[in-house]
């Protein structure tokens, strides 16, 4: 055993479980398993430099698989169901996964000679996420996922005795290479919730009895806003965006100790916050560096906030295009440094604050204005139940600002009330130009804001607005 025995013992761990709620697998009947898969690989004749790309979801099938690719340093590339329209050029064969023993390998037929990967085995190729622009390809080693699985499970005070809900997708970054392999790492107890919403995530909690979990800023407000009775946890943990309003607070006190995440699909995991650090330092903060991983800020007189940049010896190799070919980093890294392209501040004992993408601040009246600021003050409005601040076209105060509301149900509000409101709790710049009653926001699928969409919307948008 090569990944997994590395990461965990399997011995030790003999009475973990690997769930979906229909299926359920011991950790000592891993080896078995993946047996199984790797005979099927032998009788089709695939090399391990070959690159597969592989439909995955939150099934132990899915999870089997991706454990087998890892153990046996196979490049692959990871998407979710309704994606095989967009298959890189540079995968020779899809894979569509029936159950644990079941397997449909289908030949690329966008692959041609020209479309190449370098020969080395052990490849991760993960798309960025797209929030805020065209997705990018990452190359990442499974070393590097290796390492980072075990120093994110030392951070978060994983042990085998968890029982650890993963109501993330494991095709993205956040809930394939922290939350599971992190999980795994630790030899704990792993539910894994396809399509997960409140009703069926109280569901399987009421069945698999977690005591930690990996979810997202926006599910945690999912819950918060929706649990009667409180429910405590000994550890949540949430990455992929910031907390809204008071759902930091709201959440621990239903749910208990909660800790923010930060990473990205280039350099994994980087900070975390300790789950016995004080509530008010595991919200403000992300925490600090994990082991081995180092983060900094450009220097400045007035310690205003720059741009964060991270040194991660176990993050990725480059991005490729959809061919397999290298693309530039730019001035994205220098020197062993990537431009995460977040503003932050670092406090004097080494606390990361992450105050938003730099590309979700704007310069109103000279003075650089935060989009999560401004989100946060105006989801403490009565009758909203969730706003996205999006940037288009120029004002007098500079950069021109659009706020897309959601409207709490059953509640009469409208943009000229909200836009009212904004003049009581805002600064005069911070306030927005435009305001767009929306019924839901569009969600890409690892539970981030799709803010694209959300442009393209404003520019052909027929909803209620207030100038």
């Amino acid at each position: 055993m090569k990944f997994i025995s590395q990461c965990t013992n399997l011995e030790k761990n003999i009475d973990s479980i690997l769930t979906d709620g229909q299926t359920t697998f011991l950790y000592k009947d891993f080896p078995d398993v993946l047996k199984k898969i790797e005979q099927w690989f032998l009788k089709k004749s695939i090399l391990e430099n070959e690159c597969l790309a592989v439909e995955c979801e939150n099934s132990i099938p899915s999870a089997l698989f991706l454990l087998f690719l890892l153990e046996s340093e196979y490049n692959f590339f990871v998407f979710p169901k309704g994606y095989e329209k967009k298959i890189p050029a540079f995968c020779r064969y899809i894979i569509t996964i029936e159950s644990t023993t079941d397997f449909i390998l289908i030949p690329n037929d966008k692959w041609h000679d020209s479309a190449q990967i370098p020969p080395e085995k052990g490849k991760l190729y993960l798309k960025t996420s797209g929030s805020t622009g065209d997705p990018k390809m990452a190359v990442i080693p499974h070393s590097g996922l290796q390492v980072n699985a075990r120093i994110t499970s030392e951070r978060l005070l994983l042990t085998s005795s968890d029982r650890i809900a993963l109501p993330v997708p494991i095709y993205h970054s956040y809930g394939l290479t922290t939350a599971f392999l992190s999980a795994i790492a630790a030899g704990a107890s792993i539910d894994l919730q396809k399509g997960a919403n409140l009703l069926r995530y109280l569901k399987r909690e009421r069945e698999f009895n977690p005591n930690v979990a990996f979810m997202t800023p926006i599910f945690c407000e999912t819950l918060a806003k929706g649990r009667r009775d409180e429910r405590q946890y000994r550890l949540t943990v949430a990455a992929g965006d910031r907390f809204r309003g008071d759902i930091f607070s709201r959440y621990e006190s239903l749910s208990g100790c909660l800790v923010n995440l930060y990473g990205s699909t280039e350099m994994n995991a980087i900070a975390a916050g300790n789950p016995n650090d004080p509530s008010n330092i595991r919200c403000q903060y992300v925490g600090k560096p994990m082991q081995g991983i180092q983060i900094r800020i450009e220097e400045t007189k007035d310690n205003s906030p720059q741009e964060l940049w991270c040194h991660n010896p176990f993050g990725f190799e480059g991005y490729v295009d959809n061919k397999g070919r290298s693309i530039s980093l730019g001035d994205d890294y220098k020197e062993g440094w990537f431009r995460i392209k977040d503003l932050g501040q670092i406090s004097s004992d080494g606390y990361i604050q992450v105050l938003g993408r730099s590309d979700h601040s704007v310069n109103r009246d000279g003075l650089l204005v935060f989009f999560a600021d401004i989100e946060k003050a105006m989801g403490t409005i009565s009758g909203i139940e969730s706003v996205v601040i999006v940037s288009k076209g120029e004002t007098e105060r500079g950069k021109g600002l659009t706020a897309f509301c959601v409207p709490a149900k059953d509640l009469n509000i409208t943009a000229e009330i909200i836009r009212s409101s904004c003049f009581k709790i805002l600064p005069k710049n911070s306030v927005p130009d435009k305001i767009i009653l929306i019924d839901s926001l569009p969600m890409l699928p690892n539970g981030k804001i799709d803010r694209q969409k959300l442009n393209h919307s404003f520019l052909h948008n027929g909803e209620s607005s207030s100038k």
